[in-house]
C-alpha cells in the first residue's frame, strides 16, 4: 500500500492510499470542499481518499499590528 498527500487548489488536504494488490477501476476524485477535480487516473487501481483538513479549518494569518511609528506620526500631525 502506498500512502501519500494530495492537495486541492482550494487548499483542502487529503491522504491518498493506493493498494497495489487490489484491482480497482479507472476514475476521478473531486474535492469534497469545492468540487474541483483533484486527480484522475487511467490505471485500474484501488484508491481511497481521506480529508485531513478542510478549507474552513485552514490557519488564517492574522494581520500585523500597526507600526508604533505610524501612531507617533499621526499624533504629531494632530498636535500641529
Amino acid at each position: 500500500m502506498i500512502v501519500s498527500d494530495v492537495a486541492c487548489q482550494c487548499g483542502a488536504a487529503y491522504w491518498r492510499a493506493e493498494a497495489s494488490s487490489l484491482k480497482g477501476h479507472c476514475g476521478q476524485f473531486h474535492c469534497a470542499c469545492c468540487g474541483a477535480l483533484v486527480e484522475s487516473w487511467d490505471q485500474p487501481k484501488a484508491r481511497v481518499y481521506r480529508l485531513v483538513i478542510s478549507t474552513e479549518r485552514l490557519y488564517q494569518h492574522p494581520k500585523p499590528p500597526p507600526s508604533p511609528l505610524t501612531g507617533y506620526a499621526q499624533a504629531r500631525a494632530d498636535a500641529a
